[in-house]
């Protein structure tokens, strides 16, 4: 996967389907590998993760977090993730970290 911030268009014209991702539902930690930037525009950045648990995880993060410094971590790194209670009972990635 090449090291992009990919728009809604170029994931369908290059047969890129996230349907199979879903939220993040629990706070915690987790470790996970990111696999995939994608913009919104919503003034989000979304995240696609694979966690070692096998789970596929869709995280946006806002510019009020100052997209948490994503915008220079490459496709393919792993990371702890820490996930936060928010608000409507929704969980939000709140920090992370390298893993090596």
């Amino acid at each position: 996967m090449e090291d992009k911030i990919y728009t809604t268009d170029e994931l369908m014209e290059a047969g890129i389907y996230t349907t199979d991702f879903v939220f993040m539902d629990k706070p915690g930690e987790y470790l996970g590998t990111l696999l995939l930037k994608g913009n919104s525009c919503r003034g989000m950045l979304r995240l696609f993760f694979l966690l070692d648990d096998g789970r596929k995880i869709i995280t946006p993060v806002f510019k009020w977090q100052k997209y948490l410094n994503f915008f220079h971590i490459p496709i393919g790194t792993r990371l702890l993730l820490t996930y936060v209670d928010g608000r409507d009972n929704k969980v939000y990635l709140k920090d992370t970290a390298p893993v090596e």
